[in-house]
């Protein structure tokens, strides 16, 4: 099967369950992809739950006849552990320490009522639109690449992100990297060898950084950016009514 994304109808991403790369909440990590197009170094995923955004990335790297390739690293065994940082609570005292706005507080506060509206609960791992990522496994996910022809643009690795740093080959670079990772501590783990990793003018994209639902991401950022000399943190743009952010690492 060749599917070729930019004649793709819309109904097939989601009967392939990725994203349409133009319209999806991705959008733009997705552009990121174009700009990075040329840098030393693959794209890096952490955190693959379904396989909806590395797919989507390996189809994109595709089209573009990129020399590329995307790593993949999750557990592949449900949502993981999580701490006090990771409480809802926490968005108070953000707003205390002025790490976010008004406006951002009373939208965590309205999505937290439509949250509960809907049947779940204020704990970590029932916030996520995705539930607590118990239906995926990594034989799934590898039969989604590999029907697609895919297995030679996307790799998959098993990692506990909160824990380790194994998976990460000291001498491997990346141009791109994708954080969808949810908590603070997987944040605050990978970000050092992440940020190591990249190359100049590359980009990690916080999917967390601007959040509704889980103020740790925006917490382990903070730490890192303050006492990480070369990482600048840069607003992207707004896309669906969010901030969209990254850490860069400019030129020396």
């Amino acid at each position: 099967m060749k599917f070729n994304i930019s004649e793709a109808e819309a109904w097939e991403f989601g009967a392939l369950g990725i994203h349409n790369p133009r319209i999806s909440l991705l959008k733009p990590y997705f552009d990121l992809l174009e700009r990075t197009e040329g840098l030393e170094g693959d794209v890096l995923e952490l955190g693959v739950a379904r396989g909806a955004s590395i797919i989507t990335t390996g189809l994109i790297l595709e089209s573009l006849g990129s020399d590329r390739k995307v790593v993949g690293i999750d557990t592949f065994s449900g949502f993981p552990n999580f701490s006090t940082l990771d409480d809802v609570s926490m968005f108070d005292s953000m707003y205390q320490e002025d790490m976010i706005s008004y406006q951002h507080l009373e939208r965590v506060k309205r999505n937290l009522i439509l949250i509960q509206i809907r049947g779940s609960s204020l704990q970590p791992n029932q916030l996520s639109t995705s539930g607590d990522f118990s239906s995926t496994s990594l034989n799934m996910v590898q039969s989604k690449i590999d029907s697609l022809n895919l297995s030679h643009r996307v790799s998959l690795r098993v990692a506990d992100l909160s824990r380790s740093e194994e998976w990460l080959h000291p001498e491997q670079k990346f141009s791109l990297v994708l954080f969808d990772l949810d908590l603070y501590q997987p944040y605050a783990k990978q970000l050092p060898s992440t940020f190591s990793s990249l190359v100049a003018d590359g980009f990690i994209y916080l999917d967390e950084y601007y959040s509704l639902k889980f103020p740790g991401p925006r917490l382990a950022v903070r730490d890192f950016v303050a006492e990480r000399s070369g990482a600048k943190l840069i607003k992207l743009s707004e896309w669906l009514d969010f901030e969209r952010w990254a850490i860069t690492k400019p030129k020396q």
